[in-house]
Order: structure tokens, then C-alpha cells, then sequence
């Protein structure tokens, strides 16, 4: 199957789920026509439909301006992409003044792609009314809709466009539709009328390849947008979206193509001889070989190998957790047994970042406790009386004594369980909370702040060590988010956090004060992913 086809299925089952959800929800009481594009929002979103009570148009223009943009880099940080996508997600009444305001919800779009929404952000513009009427919003979501391969939908926002779509770009939008439509002719002259307000040579080689030629150029030019991205598909259904050329598109663009638009692995049919191929390998070829082996259904106790193999790697190139969120959800079908627990930590570990709380406790029990251990063989005489099992025949081979893991990484995996369960509270996790700053120090006094004012108890050293810290500055934005939270204004306090966030290095001050405010907007659970995340990044 194409990758492309995997990703027109993933974007129809989300709108189709997006939209029977949203029609339980109380949006559909009120007539779309007078809806507001910032009252449309997803189902369990972070935030109520007041989640911009306290700002006005400039203020929340000013809040979303602050959040990483779509065309960049985006979120190093998986668990705080997630609260973005939640609060952008949110629908709710506009800020004062901004009914109506053009520019607050392209805003919101661009913030939630550079959180990864791609789909998300398609969901709340395929709701959105009276997009004919925002030129740039309509274009976002055409882009959206040609890069995840709904070709109906964005056709309709090129032809429904009110106001500028003479621009080039919808010209071009145009033409590709006609060309799909069979009007070669009509889609010859559109796109003439393109070029004569812009070159793009590129996109004239796709086009001639759509409409006269029928077959795809040798090499496919490059891909900087989801219009060309389309052109691509439609020129060859496998096109192998991983190797398309697209260093010239926005960021969102990259990450979507690079990562959600991966195919899933073929599972490996004969999985010992691929993990020891896979092994040999480096990069792309490597990952995908070993994700082979880890789907497989042969031997579980095979893929324990490619998943060490996959963290190993994470671990080498400072990716521990995303890797762990996109593997751990494998960790429950692992065998436990004296050589899955070898790598039993980072198993643990990778499963509760992929939120699989039971999985990691019970791989922390075999950890302490050892794998389970073999059970005597029964047999019986030809008389159907038991045989002795002292008899040196029916005893079992004693395997030597099981060691726990380093007292550290113990430590590490029951004070991450205590976080995934916010169990912050109580003598046993300020034990482990001592223990974890003892052991890592400095690098780990600003969580250990954070948890403080969350509600654990103070640890050891923890007053000294602050004292005798660098004087901590805060940036405005740190002012604002703590005035903007005492006043109500949720929407705008929570952004104000995940921006300072986003930043990078957190002193103390900063992350401490930034997590505390998200614990007061009803957002303690992603506070604590956020602090659960650094974590297992400082354990492994």
C-alpha cells in the first residue's frame, strides 16, 4: 500500500470520527452562520468555550504570535506539542474585538501546525463557516487538504474563494483541479493566466505531466507545497512520500511528509535473520529493518532485539522520547524473561511514555522481583504414579539469583510512576525525590522546584542548593502568564506557558513558575507529562 493512501485513510477516519464527535457536542445548537472561526473547536480539547474570557484582539494576537510558527522547526518537545495541539484545539467565544478579526484564526492554525496538527487543523477548518471569505484561511486549509489527499475539499475552497483568487496560487490550485477533471484544455489556460504573474517551472513540469504527457518526469521537482505534494501522488500512486525532495517547504510540510507520512513496516517473515541484517545496517535502512522485526507476530522475544536496537539508536541521537512514544506502545507484547530484562529499564520507561502505566509497573516488578521462574516437570510411571520429582531427570535447571537493576534506575522508574500516577505527595516519593537530586544534582534543582511547589515535599538540600544557585532571571513572558492566569484569562495564560517553554534553557524560576500556572488552568496532567518527559530524558 502507498504511503499516500495510508495517509488519505488516517485524514478520512479522523474526520469522519472528528465529525460524529463534534455532533454530540454543543456546537450544533447554534447556527453556523453565526459562528466565529475561534468558536470552532475539537472534542477534548484542553480548554471551555471561556477560554478567552479576560484578553482582547491584541492580546490574544500577541500570545499566538509568541508559540513556534508552522514554516520552522516546531516542538522538541513531544509532551508540550501535545498541550499545544489541545489548547490551539480549543474553541471558545473571541477575545474582545476579535469577532470577526481575519487574522486570529490563521494565527491558530499556523501555531497548531507547528505542534504537529496537521490533521487537527484540518478537522477545525473542514467545520470552520464562511471560509470563502478569509483569502488566508482558505489557503491554509487547501494546503491542508492537498497535502493529506482530499482532493474534494480543497477543489471546493480554490473554486468557492470570494476575494483574491486571482492570486497565482489559486490559479494554480484551479488548473491542477481541472486537470483532474479531465478539462486539459481549460487547465492549460489557468495556469497560463498563473504565469503571467509568476514563474514556477516545477510546477508548469507536473502540470504538462497532468495534462498532456500522462506520465511522471523522470525526476519529480521540488516539492514546497501540499498543491505540488498532490501533483506528486497524482503522477504515481506509489510515490514514496520518504524520499521526496522537500528541503524548500515549510516546516509543517517536512515534519508531515518525514513523519506521519511514513508507511506502516512490512512485518518480517523470518525475524532472526532480519534483526541480524538490520543490525549491520546504519540509518533509514537500519530503522526501517529493525521496525520490521518489531511488528512481527513470529517471535516476540526476536523483537525484544529490534526494540533495544530502535532505543539504543534514540538514546545515541538525543531522541529517547519521541522514539518511546512511537515504540512503547510494543513493550506489553514482550516476553518477560531473563534476557527481555536486560533491557527491562528502558522498556519500562518507553511503555509509560507511551501512557501504558500498567505495562511499566509490571516490568518494574520483574525488575525487582526477577522473571518468573520455571515450574517443576511433572511426570508419571507407567502406572500413572507421579515420578519423584527429586529424581535428577525431572529437576529443572536452577537459574543463579536474579540482581535488581542499579538502586539509581530504580529510583528513576518509581519516581516516573509516581509522576504518571501524581502521586507527588507522601514520604515515599520525597524519598525518591531526594535520592533522584543527590544523584543527578544542579540539572535536576529545577524540577525538583517544580515538584515543590506542585506539592511534593521538599527534599533534602533543595533550600541550600537554591541559595547557592546563579541568580535566576525571568522573562516578561513569565510576568505576563502569571498576570494573565490571576485574571482569568485562561487561553492566553496557557499560551504564555507553553511559549516560555518552548524556550530553552529553563532556569528554576522559569519552569517551576510556568508548570504551577498550568496546574491552576486545570492542566496538572500535562504539567506533569511535561516534567515526567524530562525525567526519563535525564535517566536514560
Amino acid at each position: 500500500m502507498s504511503s499516500w493512501t495510508i495517509i488519505f485513510r488516517a485524514s478520512g477516519l479522523a474526520l469522519v470520527l472528528g465529525s460524529t464527535a463534534l455532533a454530540q457536542g454543543p456546537i450544533e445548537v447554534q447556527s453556523l452562520d453565526a459562528l466565529d472561526p475561534l468558536e470552532v473547536g475539537l472534542p477534548d480539547a484542553a480548554l471551555g468555550i471561556s477560554l478567552w474570557d479576560g484578553s482582547d484582539a491584541d492580546m490574544a494576537s500577541r500570545v499566538l504570535a509568541l508559540l513556534p510558527e508552522a514554516s520552522r522547526e516546531g516542538y522538541a518537545s513531544p509532551a508540550l506539542a501535545d498541550l499545544a495541539r489541545s489548547v490551539l484545539s480549543s474553541g471558545g467565544y473571541p477575545p474582545a474585538g476579535g469577532r470577526g478579526n481575519p487574522g486570529l484564526p490563521v494565527l491558530r492554525a499556523d501555531r497548531l501546525l507547528a505542534a504537529g496538527g496537521v490533521f487537527e487543523a484540518y478537522d477545525l477548518l473542514e467545520r470552520t463557516p464562511n471560509l470563502n471569505q478569509n483569502e488566508a484561511l482558505s489557503r491554509v486549509h487547501a494546503e491542508l487538504a492537498f497535502a493529506t489527499g482530499n482532493m474534494r475539499s480543497a477543489c471546493h475552497s480554490a473554486d468557492a474563494l470570494l476575494r483574491g483568487r486571482e492570486q497565482a496560487y489559486w490559479l494554480r490550485a484551479r488548473a491542477v483541479c481541472l486537470a483532474l477533471d479531465g478539462q486539459d484544455s481549460a487547465a492549460e489556460l489557468t495556469a497560463e493566466l498563473a504565469r503571467n504573474s509568476s514563474e514556477d517551472a516545477g510546477y508548469d513540469t507536473m502540470l504538462y505531466a497532468l495534462t498532456l504527457d500522462g506520465s511522471p518526469p523522470q525526476a519529480l521537482p521540488l516539492i514546497d507545497s501540499g498543491l505540488k505534494l498532490s501533483m506528486a501522488f497524482q503522477l504515481d500512486s506509489e510515490t514514496d512520500l520518504d524520499t521526496l525532495e522537500v528541503s524548500a517547504a515549510p516546516g509543517w510540510l517536512q515534519r508531515f511528509v518525514h513523519g506521519r507520512a511514513m508507511p506502516a513496516p512490512v512485518p518480517a517473515s523470518e525475524p532472526a535473520q532480519a534483526l541480524a541484517a538490520a543490525l549491520a545496517l546504519s540509518g533509514p535502512g537500519r530503522t526501517a529493518g529493525l521496525e520490521t522485526v518489531l511488528v512481527q507476530g513470529v517471535d516476540r522475544s526476536i523483537a525484544a532485539g529490534a526494540l533495544s536496537g530502535l532505543l539504543d539508536d534514540a538514546v545515541a541521537g538525543d531522541r529517547f522520547t519521541v522514539a518511546a512514544r512511537r515504540y512503547g506502545r510494543e513493550v506489553h507484547t514482550i516476553p518477560v524473561t531473563r534476557d527481555t530484562l536486560g533491557d527491562g529499564y528502558r522498556f519500562a520507561l518507553a511503555a509509560l511514555l507511551s501512557g501504558d502505566l500498567r505495562t511499566a509497573s509490571q516490568w518494574r516488578d520483574a525488575l525487582m522481583d526477577g522473571p518468573p521462574q520455571p515450574q517443576p516437570i511433572t511426570a508419571f510411571d507407567e502406572t500413572g504414579k507421579p515420578i519423584d520429582p527429586l529424581d535428577d531427570a525431572m529437576m529443572v535447571e536452577v537459574p543463579p539469583a536474579w540482581v535488581p537493576p542499579s538502586p539509581r534506575r530504580m529510583v528513576n522508574l518509581d519516581l516516573a510512576i509516581a509522576l504518571a500516577r501524581d502521586r507527588l505527595s507522601g514520604d515515599q516519593t520525597a524519598a525518591l525525590l531526594g535520592a533522584h537530586f543527590e544523584a543527578y544534582g544542579p540539572s535536576a534543582l529545577p524540577d525538583m522546584l517544580a515538584f515543590n511547589r506542585l506539592g511534593a515535599g521538599e527534599v533534602a538540600g533543595l533550600r541550600p542548593a537554591l541559595l547557592l544557585s546563579a541568580p535566576a532571571t525571568v522573562g516578561p513572558e513569565v510576568l505576563a502568564m502569571e498576570t494573565a492566569a490571576r485574571s482569568g484569562a485562561g487561553a492566553e495564560a496557557a499560551m504564555l506557558a507553553i511559549a516560555v517553554l518552548a524556550g530553552s534553557p529553563l532556569n528554576a524560576e522559569t519552569l517551576s513558575r510556568s508548570i504551577v500556572v498550568l496546574d491552576q488552568l486545570g492542566l496538572r496532567r500535562a504539567a506533569l507529562d511535561l516534567l515526567l518527559e524530562r525525567l526519563v530524558a535525564r535517566a536514560v
